[in-house]
C-alpha cells in the first residue's frame, strides 16, 4: 500500500490509501487515524477518516509560521507513515436500530434486484454494518458493505427525503438524520437516530409498527 498525499485547500492534507470501498483499506485508514491521534503533528485541529483516506486539518498560522506552508507538513507525514506503528483498533459501539420496512422504494428495489420484498428485508437486516465515516449531512453515517444481492444505483433525480429514512445506494446503506434532498433508494424508516462515530457497528431490526 503506497499512500498518496495531496493538499486540500491551504490548511489540510489528505492521505489516500486506495480508491475503493474495501475493509482492509479502511482498516489501514483507522490504524493511521489512531497513530496521528496518539502522536499528533504540530498544529493539528482535526482528523477526518473516510472510506480510503484520512484528512488532517491544521492551524493555518502554525503551517505558515513553522513549516512555510503545507510542503513541510507533507514531509512530516511521509516520515510518520514510514514509521512502524501498530494499533489495536477498538471495536465500535453496536447500535440496534428498529426499522419499519415500508419505504417508498422498497417495491422498486425488490423488482430491480429480482427479489421479493421479504427477501430484501431479510438480506438488509441480517448483516452488521460498519460505520465508515460521517458526511454529506451532519450526522449522516455511511455504512457498509451491503450484500451484493441488494446493490442498487442512486435515483436519477434527487427527491426530498425525511429524517429517519433508511436507504440504499451502491453497496452502502444509511439513515438520513434530517430532511434533505437525496438520491438514495428508501426502503424503511426509524425513529432512532444515534450519534454515530466512525468505527461503530449497526444492525437493523425489523419492526411492524
Amino acid at each position: 500500500m503506497n499512500p498518496q498525499i495531496y493538499e486540500l485547500g491551504d490548511s489540510a492534507l489528505t492521505i489516500e490509501f486506495g480508491n475503493e470501498i474495501n475493509d482492509s483499506v479502511h482498516e489501514e485508514v483507522m490504524r493511521r487515524f489512531y497513530q496521528f491521534q496518539s502522536f499528533p503533528l504540530p498544529g493539528t485541529l482535526d482528523l477526518i477518516p473516510a472510506y480510503a483516506s484520512l484528512t488532517i486539518v491544521f492551524d493555518l498560522g502554525v503551517v505558515a509560521s513553522r513549516f512555510q506552508g503545507l510542503a513541510g507538513m507533507k514531509s512530516l507525514i511521509e516520515t510518520k507513515l514510514a514509521e512502524s506503528f501498530s494499533a489495536v483498533i477498538p471495536e465500535g459501539r453496536l447500535h440496534e436500530i428498529p426499522c419499519l420496512y415500508e419505504g417508498p422504494d422498497l417495491v422498486a428495489v425488490a423488482k430491480s434486484c429480482g427479489l421479493s420484498e421479504t427477501e430484501v428485508i431479510q438480506i438488509h437486516s441480517e448483516k452488521i454494518y460498519h460505520v465508515y465515516f460521517l458526511g454529506f449531512l451532519p450526522g449522516f453515517a455511511y455504512m457498509g458493505l451491503t450484500d451484493e444481492r441488494i446493490t442498487v444505483s442512486r435515483k436519477e433525480k434527487p427527491m426530498t427525503i425525511q429524517a429517519g429514512d433508511i436507504g440504499l445506494a451502491g453497496n452502502q446503506t444509511g439513515i438520513y438524520p434530517s430532511t434533505s434532498p437525496g438520491g438514495w433508494q428508501i426502503i424503511g424508516r426509524t425513529n432512532s437516530i444515534p450519534h454515530f462515530r466512525a468505527g461503530d457497528r449497526v444492525r437493523f431490526i425489523p419492526v411492524t409498527t
